[in-house]
């Protein structure tokens, strides 16, 4: 994961996040405790350090229920001078880290539709979601975001799981 992949997928998590980094495993310095443990003093001090580089009500991690600690949806996009001076931190990150967890088989089938819907709408090129339920989109979505799949998706509002009705966007590989 590169910096700005790791502070947009933990910071973003909104629907039209663009500049996702391509994935790569990340090293870390705390060898002990579980790898949520260990990304939850990570993502602490990666707040510390954003609200020092520009944005000073940065808000601190979650734990969600499922025990994983990520950036709360509401957390502002970071900018890149905040992302670049705190690329040592977030490259301390576990490997084995994510704040994404597989979504339940029914919400998978209901993303499925909704991919499908999507598709449908006028996005013949939409992904289906994978395990996590993370949509990986390409560069051509990226590049044009709201202007093509803003239509589809207000179509397809009424099959989207989520109760924010956020999608969990990330780069195609």
């Amino acid at each position: 994961m590169t910096v700005t992949r790791l502070i947009a997928a933990a910071a973003a998590v909104a629907v039209f996040t663009a500049g996702c980094g391509a994935a790569a495993k990340l090293a870390t310095r705390a060898p002990h405790g579980s790898a949520n443990q260990r990304a939850l003093v990570v993502l602490r001090e990666l707040a510390r350090c954003v609200r020092a580089n520009g944005l000073p009500a940065f808000p601190d991690p979650i734990v969600q229920d499922n025990g994983v600690p990520k950036f709360p949806d509401s957390a502002p996009r970071v900018p890149a001078a905040a992302q670049t001076a705190c690329r040592s931190i977030a490259a301390r990150m576990p490997a084995d880290y994510t704040a994404t967890a597989p979504v339940t088989a029914s919400d998978f089938q209901k993303l499925l539709r909704l991919a499908r819907c999507i598709r449908a709408h006028g996005v013949a090129d939409w992904p289906d979601p994978n395990p996590l339920g993370q949509f990986p989109i390409d560069r051509r979505l990226q590049q044009n975001g709201k202007r093509i799949m803003l239509p589809a998706l207000h179509a397809c509002a009424r099959l989207n799981p989520t109760p924010s009705g956020g999608l969990d966007l990330v780069q195609a590989q």
